[in-house]
């Protein structure tokens, strides 16, 4: 689907979001991980097998999951209606409690919640991503990320795009401009929070660039779509399988992410 006002040719940035979109996650983004609780109890159970945890790995997700409304619940308090939690600090507070002979550090609590999440929550790249996304730099196209994120989410995509090229590519900066990078974990707020946008849209500003030279590519009509137009930029939304019922109109619906190099 396409409007006849839609000119992909004239686009000079394109934003990505990161989960369902450019990654494909075994158990989906955070919210989703954490809705599949009794499919976390073996990746708990590593976690304290390979930290020495002095924990059971039931007390240990107990507590993982309360600590994580707790601080939502708290922000939301304060008036924030879409927080993000820091995941890392979770952790952080956890080895308080279970290595209390042993302080942690937030590089310790980093380490833990990696493990973690590799262990819960494998990924990998959608396909074709890497195709299009180093096509489309070898076009001039700057590109850029606006997603619900953890400190994580940067790692995982430069080892699978390491991974993809052979070494070739070391980091996701290679690929991405960190000018117009935006992780929910750094602003404490998560889509469908405006945010993150408006940073864009400042970002884009002081390149003199407008909004509507702009795209942004996701897989939610409520989290990318609705607030992204919001700001004036046009909309691609990725629907691999059943596109979504909504209100919400993009500009363009692909059904895999090659199809973009027909557009761009």
């Amino acid at each position: 689907m396409a409007t006849a006002r839609f000119r992909m040719s004239e686009t000079k940035v394109i934003f990505w979001d990161v989960y369902g979109t450019l990654l494909t996650a075994h158990r989906g983004d955070l919210d989703s991980l954490l809705q599949r609780q009794p499919e976390l109890r073996g990746a708990f159970e590593r976690t304290v097998r390979n930290f020495g945890l002095n924990a059971v790995p039931a007390r240990l997700q107990e507590l993982f999951l309360h600590g994580i409304q707790a601080e939502r619940e708290a922000r939301v308090a304060e008036g924030i209606a879409h927080p993000e939690v820091r995941i890392d600090e979770i952790w952080y507070k956890l080895l308080e409690k279970f290595r209390p002979d042993d302080p942690p550090t937030i590089n310790l609590a980093r380490e833990v919640a990696l493990f973690f999440e590799r262990q819960a929550n494998p990924k990998q790249l959608q396909p074709r991503a890497f195709e299009v996304l180093t096509t489309l730099k070898q076009r001039g196209l700057r590109q850029g990320i606006i997603s619900n994120a953890q400190f994580y989410t940067p790692i995982e995509l430069s080892e699978l795009f390491r991974e993809e090229s052979a070494g070739a590519i070391r980091t996701f900066e290679s690929i991405f401009d960190p000018l117009f990078v935006f992780f929910s974990c750094d602003l404490g707020v998560a889509k469908p929070d405006p945010t993150p946008f408006r940073r864009a849209v400042e970002a884009l500003t002081r390149d003199n660039i407008m909004p509507d030279d702009c795209v942004l590519v996701g897989n939610s009509p409520t989290n990318d779509i609705a607030p992204a137009q919001q700001l004036g930029f046009k909309t691609v939304l990725y629907a691999p399988e059943v596109v979504p019922d909504s209100g919400v109109k993009p500009e363009l619906v692909i059904h895999n992410l090659g199809q973009l190099l027909e557009w761009l």
